[in-house]
């Protein structure tokens, strides 16, 4: 017996050995054909980028592709002559591109060794984004994802065939009315990628990306990006059955003006849930990608036109001696504040009612409230109620400042008609609309303001007093 338990473990061990040979053997192999130049030839081939890559590692014993240094930025000459790697000079500076320091891929084996890849999980450490979003709102990186006109040095024959698809020029995401006028976008289609039907994860770790805004040359950058999508179930068969992934996100943003002298605001914020990343109909990315959003706790804002604006509206109400414009001059943001917002195109829209606390006031967005990122035009229908100590502080002096002038007795009924339409439990609230530029916003109250020469008519008036026998103090 103990012979025999002797020759299964050689027999075992052998075969083990062989196996591992194989395996190294078969690595070999695979790395033949998923050579740094294979790789790039491939990505060139079906988009209009140029692709960097400083080099890939096959491991069959790990299932995993590793590629470092791998960046992709504006299509040039070598990417549509299709030149090796090594010939290649550097790529020209943009503030168009993609850069991916470390990436791990976990594939299946049998379909590797079949030359066909299907990716299990993707795991990013240190991604560096950089584009600008143009006046139309578009982000610059939109290109490279288009088919490139020009492959290996010869026109492209399926950049002809997408282009009368698209009935006009081939793009990543272009925008076309129909004969209804309904608005149809067409966009990356799920049958274009090499998906598997589910995969187990996608995280980055150690991201960055970094937004200029063409039109007021302001900067967006957000750092210490932390993403994840997991649980992606997708099949370009039946997307109606399966096309969900739960997406996590948390970063810290900050947002500047063009010399990054003066800072706007500093943030942190994060998303969690399911999202749909196709169209079920057309199978094209989804148009309007709907997310949950948490500006969190501590977050702070330096600069909001639209409250600064606000203040100024409110001239008839200074008049009366309610004065509030003299707000902190940064604004924290009290606990965490979620909303759920709609992404379609360039347009951010609220879908949910959003309130923020701000140093104890209370800010309130209603649903259906956009901003576009591209144009910076936005519209916000909302209410801000002062804190607790700056609303007694303004209605105290307010009262005051009305009993001085029309005396104790009168001054309550004025004080009713000019206040009561902006005053919510004792505290100071004003219902108003934001409209235009976001840095140069046209803010209006939705509630009637009195002037205070009417009030004290009007209070007069009710109260039987004849106006003509008062002698308010000068103001």
């Amino acid at each position: 017996m103990k012979r025999f338990r002797k020759i299964l473990l050689r027999v075992v061990a052998t075969l083990a050995c062989l196996g591992i040979v194989a395996l190294l053997v078969l690595s070999l192999i695979v790395s033949s054909f998923l050579d740094r130049d294979a790789v790039v030839g491939w990505l060139e081939k079906e988009r209009n980028m140029r692709v960097d890559l400083g080099d890939i590692k096959v491991s069959l014993l790990g299932g995993s592709i590793d590629l470092t240094g791998l960046m992709l930025s504006p299509r040039d000459a070598y990417a549509d002559a299709g030149n090796p790697v090594n010939s290649r000079p550097p790529a020209a500076g943009s503030q168009t591109r993609i850069i991916i320091r470390k990436m791990s891929v976990k594939v299946g084996l049998l379909n590797l060794l079949r030359r066909k890849l299907v990716i299990n999980s993707v795991f990013v450490d240190g991604l560096d984004v950089s584009f600008l979003i143009e006046r139309d709102g578009n982000p610059s990186l939109d290109p490279l994802f288009e088919q490139p006109e020009i492959v290996n040095g010869k026109p492209n024959a399926d950049y002809d065939t997408e282009k009368k698809h698209s009935g006009g020029e081939a793009t990543g995401n272009s925008q076309r009315e129909d004969a209804k006028g309904t608005i149809q976008i067409d966009g990356f289609s799920v049958s274009g990628i090499p998906l598997a039907t589910s995969m187990e994860s996608l995280k980055i770790s150690n991201g960055a990306v970094y937004i200029k805004i063409r039109k007021n040359k302001n900067r967006i950058h957000i750092t210490e990006l932390e993403a994840g999508i997991s649980n992606l179930d997708i099949d370009p068969e039946n997307l109606s059955a399966h096309n969900s992934a739960y997406l996590e996100v948390d970063a810290r943003i900050e947002v500047m003006d063009r010399d990054r002298l003066v800072h706007y605001a500093r943030m942190s914020a994060g998303t969690q849930g399911n999202i749909e990343p196709f169209d079920s109909g057309t199978g094209l990315l989804n148009p309007e990608l709907v997310i949950n959003v948490i500006l969190k706790k501590d977050s702070e804002i330096m600069s909001l036109p639209i409250i600064d604006r606000l203040a100024s509206t409110l001239e008839k109400l200074r008049k009366a001696g309610l004065d509030v414009s003299a707000l902190e001059g940064v604004l924290v943001v009290d606990n965490d504040a979620s909303v759920r917002l709609g992404l379609r195109d360039s347009i951010v829209r609220s879908l949910t009612p959003w309130t923020v606390g701000l140093n104890g006031h209370q800010l309130l967005m209603e649903p259906g409230s956009w901003h576009n990122t591209g144009s910076d035009e936005h519209l916000i229908n909302a209410d801000l109620t002062f804190s607790r100590k700056v609303s007694d502080s303004a209605l105290g002096r307010a009262n005051k400042f009305l009993s001085d002038l029309v005396g104790p007795e009168l001054a309550i009924s004025v004080g009713e008609l000019l206040f009561s339409p902006v005053t919510r439990e004792r505290r100071v609230y004003v219902p108003f609309v934001s409209s235009g530029d976001f840095n140069r916003p046209k803010v209006r109250p939705r509630v009637k303001l009195l002037d205070i020469t009417d009030a004290i008519k009007g209070a007069a008036v009710s109260g039987g007093i004849d106006l003509s026998k008062e002698h308010p103090p000068d103001r």
